[in-house]
Order: C-alpha cells, then structure tokens, then sequence
C-alpha cells in the first residue's frame, strides 16, 4: 500500500523544520508535502485581521492539496484555523487546524490550571484566548496562564536548540509548580520538547508532535 501523503501549508519558513522533525517522530510513514505562503502572516497583520481575501486565499491552498491528492491537510499557522474549521465539513480528507489535535487533546485531560509558554507575547495571548474558547465551548473550566519565555525567539531563529530548551525548561519548571499541563504555543517551539518534558512532571503538549499522532490514527490503514 503507498504511503499516506500529509499536505503542510506554513505561513512561516521557520515551521517546516519543526513540522518534518515531529512527524519523524510520531508519524514516519507520512509522505510530506509541504506548501509555503511567507506573506500570509504579513498580509494579515498589514489588513488588520483575516479578510475575505486571505480566507479565500487559504481556501485555494488547502483545495489546492486536495486536488494534489493529499489524503489529509494540517495547517501550521494558528492565526488561520478558522479557515481550517469553515471547509473542513466540506473536504472529502481531514483538515487540521495548527492546533486543534493539542487543544483536543486538553479538553480530554481536563486540567485546572494550564500555563502556555510562548516565545512572543501576542503568541501567547493569542494562543491562550482560542484554548480557553476551546474549553469553554467543551464545557471545561481551566484557569490559563500565557508566559512569554525571554530569549526563545531569537534561540528559535538563530537553530540553538541548546540555548531555547535551557529558556524553555527554566520557565516549565516554574510553572509545573502550579499548572497540571504546560502548552507550547508555537510550531517553532516543538524541538525543544524532549528537553522540556524531561524536567518537569506535568504533561508538556506540542501542537505538531499530537498533529502528526492524530493523524497518524485517522490514516493508519493506508500506512504500508
């Protein structure tokens, strides 16, 4: 049997890397195809919001996959999973949202409290207010805490994986003091999961590595 092919749009070069390593991890089978649009992000930023443009400009990629023959679509920008949500009921394959696997995920953990640890402050707001939309749309009560991790961005673009786990693993441990989950905002933040999980006694959850383990599920019969 082929391999299940597993369509990638980024908004950013920087999730690629991140994206490849956690369905190396959790799902090896896939066949990648990654599609890159560098302006979504500063188009949206620049017109204040997601219009009806840049939705329908999403929604030409993710048919664009579809049309390719991918047998499922995850997206890696957070800031267009509305779009993700609004056409998947109408695509014959799964479509994904950033982070809806990681937000599943939590609603099925049922935690009290839950710190998100981000690398730029609108990251972690941003992240904060759809998980507790999330939740309460699930019927779960959780108190959430957004943490912004001085010096991640710049470990992040710069590749120094040691240097991002050291900052992220210091703030995950002072959170785990009083949270019962840890969320990493970001795709770019994934590589430093092993390290930060290692050292703390909570659940650490990355939003590409439980990506790639749904959809590893949902596709396991095609997997040779």
């Amino acid at each position: 049997m082929s391999r299940p092919t597993v369509a990638l749009i980024h908004a950013s070069q920087a999730s690629l890397a991140p994206a490849d390593a956690a369905f190396g991890d959790e799902f090896p089978e896939a066949e990648l195809w990654h599609l890159l649009d560098n302006r979504l992000v500063s188009d949206a930023d620049a017109a204040g919001g997601l219009t009806e443009e840049l939705r329908a400009r999403m929604s030409t990629l993710i048919q664009y996959a579809v049309d390719g023959g991918a047998d499922a679509v995850q997206l890696s920008c957070s800031m267009y999973g509305p779009v993700a949500h609004d056409v998947a009921a109408h695509q014959p394959v799964t479509v994904l949202a950033s982070d809806q696997a990681m937000f599943d995920h939590v609603v099925a953990l049922r935690p009290g409290r839950i710190t998100v640890l981000a690398s730029l402050g609108q990251a972690a707001a941003d992240s904060a207010q759809r998980l507790g939309d999330w939740l309460a749309a699930a019927g779960v009560a959780s108190e959430i805490e957004p943490v912004l991790v001085r010096g991640a961005a710049a470990a992040a673009t710069a590749g120094d994986l040691d240097e991002l786990t050291r900052l992220m693993a210091a703030e995950a441990v002072t959170a785990a003091r009083s949270a019962e989950v840890i969320v990493l905002a970001q795709y770019s933040l994934a590589p430093a999961l092993a390290g930060i999980a290692a050292v703390v006694d909570v659940p650490v959850l990355s939003a590409p590595h439980l990506a790639a383990g749904s959809l590893a599920s949902r596709l396991k019969e095609r997997v040779s």
